[in-house]
């Protein structure tokens, strides 16, 4: 017997008017293709129609609904109706649209006839072995042919009649609109190419882009007893010698598959993802027909002045949307991401048992948890939406900078929160690599951006291999200052990240540019995670959640690139621009993972060879720091000693640098020094009159704190032989002592003329 968890029965042997399963008494799930072909062969060809291929049949698939309440992942509903006063673009969302899909995919596709090439395109794309299966076949997908190219058809040549008339602009609110309902009407395949489109600012205005982030892919669920018999044909045996327990219902569906809980034999609670019948088919053909028709729309792009084929496109979005269809593949892609970035605190995925695994079937962990999106339910449980943002920021930035490996699909249905807290991961069919190239260009673009070298912007494009080589980015520059200068005169708390990526992508849309697909999917992930914590928190700013990571990988990471992206930070003309040092060690230390000991790693750097050029500008402000933070600890001991402030301002003069110049001191000694025991050492001990720093005290100081260092840190009395350290070490004694002298001779002239002051009777007032 088959049962839920709460004691719903589901079903049993005697209750089912279906064949018995010889070995259990249970009801034989109907078998995928013998069901389809019993239904079209009872069917009789329209007049007209050809008798190779199956008549129009309006399946009647067993509404679905998932129980409230019976499992803690399960949708609400598994197709929601919008709210929208648009009937058109509605229409995908409507009963009738849903039905005549689960038509289309379970059964028209599915004719004795059909090549075995074609059903092995859905496993493999392969444009040109389709084309042969497709011409083997076209009485089959003649119907579909004429639908998609009269619809897309139709729809290219009203944007070209725009074009021509001169209302392309006027016309753009409404096109974007019909756009989206057309890509709707015509079916998971093409929806899927809306939602890749909608991130790509390059191929399409914004108007566009905004129009197609709202496409769904959600259809009604398909029928248990097939979802039974996919399990059964991938896994070899039937279900209740596979699992002991299972839901009658899916807890999830969606247009390439849906989603069961059930339990294996040992009483473990799995999720069972099944693959709906014959998608792969589907799409592979609809993949085909797109190809087609922009092979068409390619031969007359160049009137128009586009030189980027359309062709290349829909195979990089075909083949992207064929690895889904792989649950192995699928099942790697979890395990690889966990090994990565498993270890992070409170980043979790489920586990896989590859026993019960297919190409069509993956059996993972049973994982209780809260839709992001779920404000009732994430309130009652006491957690926090921005909470779990802010983790999977962390982890997106790890993702997408440290190992290039990303999950590409973080839609709020596939990120749960846990009440102990973890964000958990699912759904890993979509996966993307950004090369390491790109990951360390993408770093320099942002310090390039905060510098404002919006010239070193147009070069990084070159890099990032947005635009061929070819190409002048001469007049691109003043259209990044002229968007990113208001953007900038903002501080980072205050930007959003989706309006500088519609502001961008406005810019992108004007001149030759090619995003490539990670990229685009990097600004897809950024943009889902900010709109989730906006949902929660109006105020919520993902640039300043983000920076304290980039600040942690600018300070430690020993790449080459990014030492000389930190170099362009934090030099200008030569000069040591410390407040931006300030920041990153600020921020850095904000981050989930940041580990002050890597700070080593930026002392190795500044000591090495690559650095020498750096060491003199660095050393000049780090002697001008300690020089004021020393004259303002010499003023307060006067003052202590004399209880006269006028006197030690007389004395030691104060400088208007003097307070920033301690704030500093005391950032770095908070920074390292604090954690190696190292404030006592760093202390200057003045011998002078009043305690007054003097050069031999410099000196002393130096091999006190040279000594504590090698005695109690291995690693930088390493560092302390390296020719650098010398450099540095002689640099601020020499820097030190002229300071030192000058304030010597500043000191005696100030403390004659308070002699003189006080023996003509003025005195130094208090």
């Amino acid at each position: 017997m088959w049962t839920l968890r709460g004691g719903r029965q589901a079903w049993t042997g005697p209750q089912r008017s279906q064949p018995q399963h010889q070995a259990t008494g249970c009801p034989r799930p109907v078998a995928v293709h013998s069901a389809a072909v019993n239904v079209l062969a009872s069917t009789k060809p329209t007049e007209g129609s050809s008798t190779t291929g199956p008549k129009q049949v309006v399946a009647k698939p067993a509404k679905v609904s998932v129980p409230r309440g019976s499992f803690g992942r399960a949708e609400d509903q598994l197709v929601t109706p919008r709210s929208s006063v648009d009937s058109n673009v509605d229409w995908f969302y409507s009963e009738a649209a849903q039905k005549e899909w689960v038509q289309a995919m379970e059964l028209d596709m599915l004719t004795p006839d059909m090549p075995l090439l074609l059903k092995e395109m859905g496993i493999n794309y392969d444009p040109e072995k389709l084309n042969a299966a497709l011409a083997q076949s076209w009485p089959q997908v003649y119907s579909r042919a004429v639908q998609v190219s009269a619809t897309l058809g139709g729809f290219i040549a009203a944007v070209a009649r725009d074009y021509a008339l001169g209302q392309f602009e006027s016309n753009m609110p409404v096109r974007a609109k019909e756009l989206r309902t057309l890509l709707g009407r015509l079916g998971p395949a093409l929806v899927k190419i809306g939602q890749a489109l909608s991130a790509r600012p390059d191929l399409l205005p914004r108007t566009y882009l905004e129009a197609l982030s709202e496409l769904q892919d959600r259809l009604p669920s398909f029928p248990t007893e097939i979802a039974f018999a996919v399990i059964e044909e991938e896994l070899g045996a039937p279900v209740d010698q596979v699992f002991l327990e299972m839901s009658e219902l899916p807890v999830a569906a969606a247009s390439l598959g849906q989603v069961y809980k059930a339990r294996l034999k040992d009483g473990t609670d799995v999720a069972v993802k099944v693959q709906r019948p014959n998608i792969g088919e589907t799409i592979a053909v609809d993949m085909l027909l797109l190809r087609r028709l922009m092979g068409v729309v390619d031969k007359q792009l160049p009137a128009i002045g586009v030189s980027q084929p359309l062709v290349p496109l829909v195979d990089e979005f075909a083949r992207r949307l064929f690895a889904e269809l792989d649950y192995v593949q699928e099942g790697h892609n979890c395990e690889r991401f966990q090994a990565l970035y498993g270890s992070m605190p409170r980043v979790r995925t489920p586990k896989i048992y590859w026993q019960h695994t297919s190409r069509r079937v993956l059996t993972m962990e049973w994982i209780e948890g809260v839709k992001l999106t779920n404000q009732a339910a994430m309130d009652e449980a006491g957690l926090s939406v921005v909470d779990f943002v802010d983790v999977g920021i962390e982890c997106t930035l790890r993702q997408l900078l440290e190992h290039g490996y990303f999950h590409a699909d973080p839609h709020p249905g596939n990120l749960l929160a846990t009440r102990g807290g973890d964000l958990v991961y699912l759904d890993f069919g979509m996966m993307s690599e950004a090369p390491q190239y790109a990951r360390y260009a993408i770093m320099a673009h942002v310090v390039h951006l905060v510098n404002r070298d919006y010239e070193a912007m147009c070069k990084d494009y070159y890099t990032l291999q947005f635009m061929d080589p070819s190409v002048d980015t001469t007049p691109i520059a003043p259209a990044l200052a002229a968007f990113f200068d208001d953007v900038l005169d903002s501080s980072v708390s205050t930007l959003n990240f989706k309006a500088i990526v519609d502001g961008l992508g406005e810019v992108l849309f004007q001149y030759p540019f090619r995003v490539p697909a990670y990229y685009a999917l990097i600004l897809r992930s950024l943009t889902v995670l900010e709109g989730l914590a906006l949902q929660a928190d109006p105020n919520y700013k993902l640039l300043a959640k983000a920076y304290p990571y980039m600040a942690k990988r600018l300070l430690t990471d020993p790449a080459p690139e990014l030492r000389e992206s930190f170099e362009d930070l934090i030099l200008k003309d030569g000069q040591f621009r410390w407040n931006r040092l300030e920041n990153l060690l600020r921020e850095g230390s904000k981050s989930q993972d940041f580990d002050p000991t890597q700070l080593w790693l930026l002392a190795e750097w500044l000591l090495s060879p690559a650095a020498a050029g750096v060491r003199s500008t660095v050393v000049a402000e780090l002697g001008r720091v300690i020089d004021a933070a020393a004259a303002a600890d010499v003023r307060t001991r006067i003052e202590q000693q004399t209880g006269n402030k006028a006197i030690a301002d007389a004395l030691v003069p104060p400088q208007p640098a003097e307070a920033e110049a301690r704030e500093r001191a005391a950032l770095l000694l908070g920074s390292i020094s604090s954690r190696l025991n190292l404030q006592e050492p760093l202390r200057l001990q003045g011998s002078g009159p009043f305690g007054l720093i003097t050069p031999a005290d410099v000196q002393s100081t130096t091999a006190r704190l040279r000594g504590v260092l090698a005695a109690t840190t291995p690693r930088l009395s390493t560092l302390l032989e390296q020719p650098g350290s010398t450099e540095i070490i002689n640099g601020l004694v020499s820097q030190l002592s002229r300071r030192l002298a000058a304030r010597a001779i500043k000191f005696v002239f100030g403390a004659q003329q308070t002699l003189a002051a006080a023996s003509t009777g003025g005195g130094v007032r208090a």
